[in-house]
């Protein structure tokens, strides 16, 4: 199976480098189109030799699976260009494309008279490259064997939701937006160990570990972050005067208007 990933971006790149990555394809089945110079690097640096191009068309050229990573207000342009080169009864047409909804897509392909294709929207975070990204993924025209594929796809990248479209805009919000203010929290803990008195580097290393305790925590426990909360604070105790001061400023409610903002 031939994947083409048009747009290298942060996304787009990562998207690849996590396929080639995790084995899911090989890199010689996988071409990417208008790859930052970084990206090349990276994959570089992995051991492989990335095809790379610059033209959409030939990076179509006999792929099964097309990811649409471009920015938003490129992506219909760059689908224009490649429907005649496709054929779209044996596609499969992945966008990342925050805010493409699938009647944009498919009016496209009806403008140029020619039929929709199976359609996957696909939200990841940049963590895929890693192998632990969170991604959303709706589909339309599609059958179960597709969508066992894609979701085999991503579940090697990660862990997957499969989310109806009218959702897809909120979890955008939560988790690949969500990841930016996650590591603002990071940033925003190291500073105040810094002000305390904590070399910034130490300081940041010992915030990352307690976040990463806090998510053991929920796992083991399947619990709720407020009942590991309760059983770390007490009246009168330094916890509580902490979590209060940060409500009074508050934290929980900007977190909120964050994510309602980005949606």
């Amino acid at each position: 199976m031939k994947i083409a990933v048009l747009g290298g971006g942060n996304m787009g790149g990562a998207i690849a480098s996590g396929i080639v990555a995790s084995g899911i394809a090989d890199a010689s089945s996988v071409v990417v189109s208008h790859a930052r110079e970084a990206y090349v690097n990276k994959i570089k640096s992995m051991g492989y030799e990335p095809y790379i191009t610059d033209d959409n068309v030939e990076a179509v050229s006999e792929s099964s699976l097309i990811f649409i990573a471009v920015k938003p207000w490129k992506a219909a342009d760059v689908i224009r260009e490649i429907i005649p080169h496709i054929d779209t009864e044996n596609v499969v047409i992945a966008s990342v494309v925050a805010g493409m909804t699938f009647d944009d897509m498919g009016n496209i392909f009806k403008e140029m008279g020619r039929s929709v294709p199976a359609m996957y929207r696909v939200i990841p975070n940049t963590a895929i490259a890693l192998g632990e990204s969170t991604t959303f993924i709706s589909s339309y025209n599609t059958t179960a064997i597709q969508d066992d594929h894609m979701r085999d796809i991503f579940m090697a990248l990660g862990k997957v939701f499969v989310v109806p479209e009218t959702d897809m805009t909120a979890v955008t919000a939560l988790s690949s937006c969500g990841i930016a203010y996650i590591l603002k929290y990071i940033d925003a803990a190291t500073r105040g160990g810094e002000d305390m008195g904590i070399d910034r580097c130490k300081a940041q290393q010992m915030v990352m570990q307690t976040v990463r305790g806090a998510l053991a925590l929920l796992e083991a426990n399947a619990s709720t972050p407020q009942e590991e909360i309760d059983k770390v604070t007490t009246p009168g105790g330094i916890t509580l005067k902490g979590l209060e001061e940060m409500e009074r400023c508050g934290f929980t409610q900007s977190v909120i208007n964050g994510l309602k903002a980005s949606r």
